[in-house]
């Protein structure tokens, strides 16, 4: 049989037509998932020679450390430069910590305020429903009172001479009667919304305010700076930037005797930066003057603008050839001293 001949429509079945439709739908779902799982399988190659190339570089980088180690002219001054990385690393995680704790102290302050306004508000709201649902009720008891007399009055009214006044007394009556209904409705009404409003829980902190913001900046930036300020000697805080910028390879420390005095220098910072008893001492005069100075670019900002803080100077270090912008002062800002920028709250 031709081909022609089982095209034609007339010698297949619909069930064969469904089933050659199903063949050639299936064919291309099988296409798009093998186009699919080429395209995944370039993808992974690349990443694969990607993630050699990167086990290449750092094993040569490894075996320069090692060589670089070893090396009793420059091992010294490989011990310098990690140590100095630690001392930064630790004081980043303390101006870290440092932040939290004051973002979380001033989340509390001003949750307080809120709740203590919310409850002014309240009592004086909860006062004004007591005095509407007071006059509610006395409405109300005044005219069932006055309901219960003409009643009694009505009662009294016999004879077909009284019938005009029995009939008016009776609709005063009844209309003083819905007054009271509305009164007691009245009642009831600001009686629920006096529960409600007495039952309704103060509303959460939204967010720190951008002057709460700024008051818990301004303490993070005095404490870098203080941070900067007891680090000043031998120049500690300045070396332990230039590691976040610069390799272990291209630093020199100077002498082996300058090395060592270093290292002694970097073990008390150590020891007073992890030590859980921070001094503080004069942190709120440093806070204080910063607020006094700090200058924002709008209204919304709060972060001070890097020219109103100011500059630290710094005294001489024991290596030389530090930057001379180093050497001008510090601008914790500017220079993003212990990443301070990640701890500010924007």
């Amino acid at each position: 049989m031709k081909l022609r001949e089982l095209l034609a429509p007339g010698t297949r079945q619909p069930a064969e037509d469904e089933r050659l439709l199903q063949l050639y739908w299936n064919r291309a779902e099988l296409k798009k998932e093998l186009t699919r799982l080429q395209d995944e399988r370039h993808k992974l190659l690349e990443q694969l020679r990607n993630h050699e190339a990167t086990f290449v570089r750092h094993s040569e980088q490894l075996l320069h450390l090692e060589e670089f180690l070893g090396n009793p002219e420059t091992g010294a001054h490989a011990l310098v430069y990690f140590q100095l990385r630690s001392l930064w690393r630790a004081t980043s995680a303390k101006v870290a910590r440092f932040a939290q704790q004051l973002q979380q102290q001033q989340a509390e302050r001003e949750q307080r305020r809120l709740h203590i306004e919310f409850d002014r508000t309240r009592r004086q709201q909860l006062a004004d429903f007591d005095r509407r649902i007071g006059s509610a009720r006395s409405r109300a008891e005044t005219l069932d009172a006055q309901v219960k007399l003409e009643e009694a009055r009505l009662e009294k009214m016999r004879g077909f001479w009284n019938y005009a006044r029995r009939r008016k007394l009776a609709e005063q009556i009844e209309a003083e009667r819905a007054e009271w209904d509305l009164a007691m409705t009245e009642v009831t009404d600001l009686s629920d919304d006096r529960t409600a409003l007495e039952d309704k829980p103060p509303p959460p902190l939204e967010g720190i305010s951008i002057d709460g913001r700024r008051i818990v900046n301004t303490a993070v930036i005095a404490y870098a700076q203080q941070l900067v300020a007891t680090m000043s000697g031998g120049g500690l805080a300045v070396l332990a930037k230039e590691t976040t910028t610069k390799r272990v390879f291209d630093m020199q420390y100077g002498t082996r005797e300058e090395c060592a005095r270093l290292m002694l220098l970097l073990r008390e910072a150590l020891a007073a930066i992890k030590n859980e008893k921070d001094d503080l001492s004069g942190l709120k005069e440093r806070t204080d003057a910063l607020r006094a100075v700090a200058a924002y670019r709008s209204d919304a900002d709060t972060v001070p603008l890097t020219d109103s803080i100011g500059t630290m100077p710094m005294p001489p270090a024991l290596v030389s050839g530090l930057e001379a912008g180093n050497k001008a002062g510090v601008n914790v800002l500017v220079d993003d001293y212990w990443d301070l920028y990640q701890a500010l709250l924007q």
